[in-house]
C-alpha cells in the first residue's frame, strides 16, 4: 500500500518526529577564540552522548545518524534530509544554520 503525502506535510511530519525524539537535550556551551575572533561551540547531548554540535562562526550544524534515524520512512534524499533537520534546528533553538554536515557519531564525542 502506498500513501501519498505532500512535500510540505512531509516536512511537518519530520519536524514532529524530531520534536518527539529530542524533547529534552542537554546543552553545553564553549567559547573558542581563534584568529577570526571569539565564537560559540554548542554541544547537544542526550543519554547516548553528543548528537549535534553547532558552530557559531560559520553557522554549521554537525549531526550524527542518531538524529536522522526514523526519518528514512519519509523517503528523503540525503541533501533534503539535511535541509529539513537544519530548518528544524533553526526553528527549535533559534540559531541560524547555513551548513548541515552528517558525520559519524564518534567524531562528535
Amino acid at each position: 500500500m502506498k500513501i501519498l503525502i505532500r512535500e510540505s506535510k512531509r516536512d511537518i511530519l519530520a519536524k514532529q518526529i524530531l520534536n518527539k525524539k529530542f524533547p529534552d537535550l542537554n546543552v553545553d556551551v564553549d567559547y573558542i577564540t581563534d584568529s577570526t575572533g571569539r565564537h560559540r561551540r554548542i554541544d547537544y547531548r542526550n543519554g547516548d552522548g553528543v548528537i549535534m554540535i553547532y558552530g557559531e562562526r560559520v553557522s554549521t550544524l554537525y549531526i550524527c545518524d542518531d538524529v536522522v534515524d526514523g526519518l528514512e520512512v519519509l523517503s528523503y534524499t540525503t541533501d533534503k534530509l539535511k535541509d529539513v533537520v537544519g530548518k528544524w534546528f533553526s526553528e527549535t533553538f533559534d540559531l541560524p544554520v547555513n551548513i548541515v554536515r552528517l558525520v559519524p557519531k564518534h567524531s562528535l564525542n
